[in-house]
């Protein structure tokens, strides 16, 4: 995209993204946004962990092992609620 298009129609974005895209500012704002999703799953997942022994609802220990103790409930939570969301908004709601 020629970004001297909107240079007259908008001008606050045209020096935004110019200052964005200038240099590696792109590529530092991309890892530093990486490692922010990769400290926000890494507490929703410490957060959430099970207490020992924990039971739920009187369900068999084989569902309990598979959901609670590997962690696989976490990860889905965290996809749908932390991480789908988040991106389904911003696809539609693009700057």
């Amino acid at each position: 995209i020629n970004a001297e298009l909107y240079r007259e129609s908008h001008p606050v974005s045209y020096k935004a993204t110019a200052n964005t895209n200038a240099g590696d500012n792109l590529d530092r704002y991309l890892m530093g946004r990486q490692f922010m999703v990769i400290f926000i799953v890494f507490l929703i997942n410490r957060s959430g962990a099970p207490v020992a022994g924990a039971e739920l609802w009187g369900l068999p220990k084989w569902i309990i092992d598979v959901f609670l103790v590997t962690g696989f409930a976490m990860i889905l939570f965290t996809c749908m609620v932390g991480q789908l969301q988040t991106q389904i908004n911003a696809s539609l709601c693009m700057l």
